[in-house]
């Protein structure tokens, strides 16, 4: 339970992070770039940006299993690094994982996580719409 107080920090970390790629990508759009690349690449940071994001929450389920041997308290293990990550990738992207009868205190950082993802992939896609409008690629924000 101890480790659940860990989440705020999680979740600011997860933002500056998330804010911290925004403020670099609109750089791109002061590049003589075409539209195109313009769009692809923010697209591409965007996506790297998450998968970041997703690293911070697969760490520390890594590192709490590690220290505080989840499995003998959630019958839930992350004792290989893959195991973590790919339980991070569901939780962010809100696929769902069905195996967390017995996850204990898991479920909730797991379900918090999937909020966080939640938030900032609609960061993410509210940003893209805005550089598109933007680049004049698509005008759903104008009253053309």
């Amino acid at each position: 339970m101890v480790l659940l107080v860990l989440f705020p920090f999680l979740l600011v970390l997860t933002v500056s992070i998330h804010y911290g790629f925004i403020i670099r990508l609109q750089r791109v759009l002061t590049t003589s770039w075409l539209p195109s690349t313009m769009l692809i690449s923010i697209i591409c940071g965007l996506f790297i940006a998450h998968v970041v994001e997703v690293t911070v929450y697969a760490s520390f389920y890594y590192f709490a299993d590690q220290l505080f041997e989840l499995s003998r308290v959630t019958g839930f293990s992350f004792d290989e690094w893959g195991d973590a990550l790919y339980f991070s990738f569901v939780a962010y992207s809100s696929l769902g994982a069905g195996d967390l009868s017995d996850a204990g205190w898991v479920r909730i950082v797991y379900g918090l996580e999937a909020i966080n993802g939640l938030v900032l992939i609609a960061w993410s896609a509210s940003f893209s719409l805005l550089v598109m409008d933007r680049m004049r690629i698509c005008h759903p924000c104008s009253d053309e």
